[in-house]
């Protein structure tokens, strides 16, 4: 007994001091908060195929979503997928209403720095995925942008990845802010041409 006491202290101890830069996080509240859904003067059909086109990896080559970040930990890149290419979003086209969505990701990996949560070292790395559903209101579309399962980076842990035992990222789960979801909504809106879309809403500083 004291034996697996003692094991179970060491483990714990070994993990503590491999964590670093583990913070409390600090939330940053907003004056109010962003659209999370815009109507845009086309089709449902017109729509959906700019917004692939408009989320495509070479389209983000030239316009990255969230623009360029100077950070090691971010990756930038967000792949698409619709009812008929769905690999990772595929539960989501399972409902016959989200037909005409998209379904967007970044592989589980950070895609822009926050505004709303921070660590030691100012804004964390923010990353989650997002369903953008399209709903056609007479001649116009609706789309709504939901962020699924959002998280940021907060600092590294001790543990074990597909690679083995390891130094890793340590994931903490958030809430949305409506940050990262009206700026998909805005990309979309410079995309399809909309120039009445106001400028993102983020904490004041």
């Amino acid at each position: 007994m004291i034996r697996n006491l003692a094991a179970i202290l060491a483990i714990a101890l070994v993990t503590v001091s491999c964590s670093h830069d583990v913070a409390r996080i600090q939330t940053r509240s907003l004056p109010s908060p962003n659209p999370t859904a815009w109507s845009f003067p086309l089709p449902v059909e017109e729509v959906r195929v700019k917004a692939l086109d408009a989320f495509s990896i070479k389209h983000q080559v030239a316009q990255p979503v969230f623009g360029r970040e100077i950070d090691d930990r971010i990756r930038g890149d967000i792949f698409a997928e619709c009812s008929t290419n769905a690999v990772f979003g595929e539960a989501i086209f399972r409902d016959p209403s989200n037909t005409n969505d998209l379904y967007l990701h970044s592989l589980d990996s950070p895609f822009v720095i926050s505004s709303v949560y921070y660590g030691n070292n100012g804004g964390l790395p923010f990353q989650s995925t997002f369903h953008l559903h399209l709903t056609a209101n007479g001649s116009n579309t609706v789309v709504s942008a939901t962020a699924l399962k959002p998280q940021v980076i907060n600092g590294t842990k001790f543990g074990v990845g597909p690679c083995g035992p390891g130094q890793g990222y340590n994931f903490v789960p958030v809430q949305p802010t409506t940050v990262e979801e009206y700026s998909i909504l805005r990309y979309l809106g410079t995309y399809l041409g909309v120039t009445n879309m106001p400028a993102v809403i983020l904490p004041q500083s």
